[in-house]
């Protein structure tokens, strides 16, 4: 499935592609506060968005959307809450740590630039680059290109580059999206249009109908 279908001549000429063929992607990163976004950014790892989803409500239900109260709670409880979306001793651990930074940095984050805060955030045990920059763009507006399993294949398939990895994404790409004048939302919006995309393509078998002109 990701082998090339089509060539793009950029970011811009994808972007406004996916916004012909993919339909629409809602809201996206679906949340009610910015702490929703990092705990959903952490819980999203490896799993489905439908698992976060069960286990963001049994956290709600239980008040712990709140970071002075995740911070407090008992391990065991958290890990029991958040067992829908699998990995829940890792996964409880994470919460802890990101919930720590985020008490400790949300309220100053604005004064801090892109990389600086990116780097902040990788010092987190449990968060990795895909879910620094998920955080980065949704929680904090700032320009990033999410470059997840789905945007490398649909890169791949549009004949912009083959990337093993997020950071050889990362390394490769940064310049040619930032020269083209995306705006935050415009990534927010790419980011759910290139989730759904890849959706659609897993069931259709091909990025063809996603690709055409």
């Amino acid at each position: 499935m990701t082998s090339m279908v089509g060539r793009v001549s950029g970011f811009r000429e994808l972007f406004e592609i996916l916004q012909r063929n993919v339909r629409d992607a809602g809201k996206w990163w679906p949340a009610e506060t910015k702490f929703e976004i990092l705990v959903g950014s952490v819980l999203t790892q490896n799993t489905t968005w439908t698992s976060v989803e069960k286990s963001l409500e049994n956290l709600r239900k239980r008040g712990l959307l709140d970071p002075m109260q995740l911070v407090r709670v008992e391990s065991c409880e958290l890990e029991t809450l958040i067992r829908p979306s699998g990995f829940m001793r890792a996964k409880a651990r994470y919460l802890k740590n990101l919930t720590d930074w985020y008490i400790k940095t949300d309220a100053r984050a604005g004064e801090i630039d892109t990389p600086t805060l990116r780097n902040s955030l990788l010092q987190v045990p449990g968060v990795g680059e895909e879910t620094a920059d998920d955080i980065l763009l949704y929680a904090y507006d700032r320009p990033v290109f999410i470059f997840d399993a789905y945007a490398r294949r649909l890169l791949a398939a549009a004949g912009l580059g083959e990337f093993r990895t997020y950071r050889q994404g990362r390394q490769a790409c940064d310049a040619a999206w930032r020269a083209e004048g995306f705006t935050v939302a415009e990534l927010a919006l790419f980011h759910g249009l290139v989730v759904q995309a890849g959706k659609d393509a897993r069931r259709e078998g091909s990025w063809e109908g996603i690709l055409r002109a």
